[in-house]
């Protein structure tokens, strides 16, 4: 087992030749995550406190492929490979020798989720950023190839299938439409990105809400996936550049629960293999119970995840070496994951002699819409001086987050400098 420290010194210790021991994660990474979950595949057997071998999924939940199987924690193992460096999941290796999937096919899969006891072994309902560096290759015998990276609803029922207000399989769906229920980073040898999302009344997939194909050739090249996944939208990233993003505001596909993350080689006869160096998930570093990520904008001296039109200056800081400049009429404005059903305090320390407006509003899943709104007015006179609301969140469900939009505009005449954002939770779930 690796210690995360150790793994962080070395990671930035160690010179990049070719394939090395911890190889960088890509430049995809946003400045200011820090790493929270990774497995670099260097033990000599899989890390069960990580992974799930026992392969299912939404869609085979839904065809009720091996049903008793499942039940039963009787589903086949996949085929796997220990390099000393690297994870190689292959089809030829598959046990027992029988299909697994409905159409035939077989497959090889590690996930962070048990389907049947309802598990997980990564928390990331907050979202963050999720990469994997593989290799993935098929002989030239091998029929319905797929080499995928991929996340999940979770089950261990169709509820995040479902659509929300329909019942189908037993159970009232919880999605709204337009949420993904499935999200791959990439698929088939080619790379294609693919969002699977809207279901009719009855329960029958209707289409994807997103797909895009990266051009080139990735067979048997090692590769560089990753996600950002934030309650303002998805981007997504190979070798560390931006290649496609979902990222409206009245069109909001992200899920805001948890996902199970999942690598897998499928194939029908000859042999599909995915190899792969590591996996690696990151968040926002927080700072002593403040929720906002970037509060006083030292992220690399940048404004993300702050959004909208405040110049970054270091004259505008109050503390650290950075703050945010607006002009009359400017705003910034951020999409933050926080827990339902709570009281949470927003603070602020502005300087100026200005007005400004602070609005948060709790938004609504996919369409961006303001279900409530918590709006303050301040007046602003000379240095800094800090400001406080309250506001609330609004229920959803189980442990699912809400989704809050915090703006903050300068409604006045002159420069309005801002430094040291936060939110905290006020009290607990009542």
């Amino acid at each position: 087992m690796k210690n995360t420290i150790i793994y962080l010194a070395l990671l930035l210790a160690l010179p990049v030749v070719g394939q090395s021991l911890y190889p960088p994660t890509s430049e995809g990474l946003p400045a200011g995550m820090k790493l929270v979950w990774h497995d670099e595949f260097n033990e000599a057997s899989l890390d069960t406190t990580k992974w799930f071998t026992q392969y299912y999924s939404i869609f085979d939940f839904v065809a009720q492929v091996n049903y008793t199987d499942f039940r039963n924690n009787t589903l086949p193992e996949p085929g796997i490979e220990f390099t000393g460096s690297s994870l190689i999941l292959r089809t030829d290796e598959f046990v027992p020798d029988r299909p697994f999937m409905a159409n035939g096919r077989k497959i090889s899969s590690v996930q962070t989720y048990d389907w049947n006891s309802n598990r997980h072994k990564l928390d990331n309902r907050r979202g963050g950023y999720i990469e994997a560096r593989i290799r993935r290759n098929a002989t030239s015998d091998a029929g319905q190839v797929n080499g995928a990276f991929w996340l999940d609803s979770p089950g261990p029922d169709a509820r995040y299938f479902v659509e929300k207000g329909e019942t189908a399989f037993g159970v009232q769906g919880i999605r709204p439409r337009g949420q993904v229920f499935e999200i791959d980073l990439c698929e088939y040898i080619t790379t294609e990105i693919v969002l699977h999302g809207n279901v009719s009344p009855e329960g029958e997939f209707q289409r994807n809400i997103g797909h895009h194909i990266v051009e080139g050739n990735f067979m048997n090249q090692w590769t560089t996936h990753g996600i950002l996944w934030s309650p303002a939208g998805l981007k997504f990233y190979v070798d560390g550049k931006l290649v496609r993003e979902w990222w409206d505001p009245h069109d909001i596909k992200s899920p805001n629960h948890t996902m199970n993350v999942l690598i897998g080689a499928y194939g029908n006869g000859g042999t599909v293999t995915v190899e792969a160096d590591y996996v690696r998930y990151y968040s926002w570093e927080l700072q002593e119970g403040n929720e906002l990520p970037n509060p006083g904008f030292e992220y690399h001296a940048g404004l993300f995840p702050w959004e909208g039109e405040g110049t970054v200056l270091k004259e505008a800081a109050r503390s650290g070496s950075y703050g945010v400049s607006l002009k009359p009429g400017e705003a910034i404005f951020q999409y933050v994951y926080l827990d339902h059903t709570c009281e949470y305090e927003c603070s602020f320390w502005g300087k100026g002699t200005t007005a400004m407006e602070v609005r948060i509003d709790n938004i609504q899943q996919v369409s961006g819409l303001s279900e409530d709104t918590t709006t303050a007015l301040f007046e602003l006179s000379g240095g800094f001086s800090q400001k406080k609301l309250t506001f609330r969140t609004l229920p959803e469900y189980g442990d699912h987050c809400r989704t809050v939009k915090i703006i903050l505009r300068n409604t006045g005449t002159d420069i309005l400098e801002l430094d040291d954002i936060e939110i905290r939770k006020h009290q607990q779930k009542q």
